[in-house]
């Protein structure tokens, strides 16, 4: 039986204008991420503008700044002491003494620059990751709130806001999580919850108590929709298998979901192998697929 707004294939498919919309996001967030990149490429320049020859680097800018310089991404860095990581680019630099270059400092802020952008990018893709969550866990909220229901949030170990579960009633909803039972990181897992918030691990390995699991995918992007169905299509595949015939109601919500892929989506929520679905771009979609899930 599929969900009562998705009544063919198609409703289920990113429209060209939410595309555009979204890529705009995209740019938007990186041209804000990327105002801390130039100012410290602007202040290597001003170091770089002080020196005459790469001989001068370790005592012009911080290391840390030229070791960006050199290739080193930040978690690479912080592999390395300030002793390790000066003989570790002293060859880098050798190499940019020798070059052909006529002025070694335009090639420094190049190399920073390329660096730099590596570490944008990872930022924006991260960003990409978490923002179906966000929707999603924003969604819950407003849906418990509709109905009036009194919850309790839960956080993670390392970031205070980031919300890793809501408990209410008999039911808690977990985000992000790695059963031993399951053995990989689930998005969504829906419990039936007897016990409170902080015995969590214990319940998260009972299979009796799991009403349901989804996967989510926010990216925009429609060349890589097909390849997060499939992804996310492998992750609900295991989860059948794990649970067999105690397998929980699966669903699955997306930002990108081109024409054959809702396809491939619409014919399994007819069969029941999906138990729910949305596109996460469409409200009214995501809305139901949350009040469906606080109803379990």
């Amino acid at each position: 039986m599929t969900p009562k707004l998705i009544c063919r294939a198609s409703d289920l498919v990113t429209s060209r204008e939410e595309v555009c919309r979204g890529f705009l996001g995209q740019a938007q967030a990186k041209s804000q991420k990327a105002t801390p990149y130039v100012k410290e490429a602007q202040e290597l320049w001003s170091h770089l503008q002080k020196i005459s020859h790469p001989d001068q680097l370790f005592d012009a800018m911080p290391l840390r700044t030229l070791a960006t310089a050199m290739g080193f991404s930040d978690k690479a860095q912080g592999y390395f002491s300030d002793v390790e990581l000066r003989e570790a680019i002293k060859p880098v630099l050798g190499l940019i003494a020798k070059s052909d270059q006529a002025d070694f400092r335009t090639e420094i802020l190049y190399r920073f620059l390329l660096t730099r952008g590596d570490t944008l990018g990872g930022a924006m893709r991260n960003l990409t990751g978490e923002s179906g969550p966000t929707k999603f866990i924003a969604a819950v909220v407003k849906a418990l709130k509709e109905r009036e229901m009194k919850s309790t949030f839960f956080h993670g170990k390392t970031s205070e806001e980031k919300i890793k579960g809501i408990a209410w009633d008999q039911r808690a909803v977990f985000f992000d999580y790695k059963p031993k039972l399951i053995d990989k990181n689930v998005d969504v897992i829906l419990l039936n919850n007897p016990l409170p918030p902080d015995a969590r691990p214990e319940f998260l390995e009972d299979k009796t108590l799991y009403l349901a699991c989804g996967e989510l995918k926010g990216g925009i992007d429609p060349a890589g929709a097909d390849e997060h169905w499939k992804t996310a299509g492998s992750a609900l595949e295991r989860i059948r298998d794990r649970f067999g015939r105690l397998c929980p109601k699966l669903f699955f919500a997306a930002s990108a979901i081109e024409q054959a892929m809702a396809k491939e989506i619409f014919a399994q929520l007819k069969t029941g192998k999906l138990a729910h679905a949305a596109n996460l771009t469409v409200e009214s979609q995501l809305e139901d697929l949350t009040r469906w899930l606080i109803s379990l």
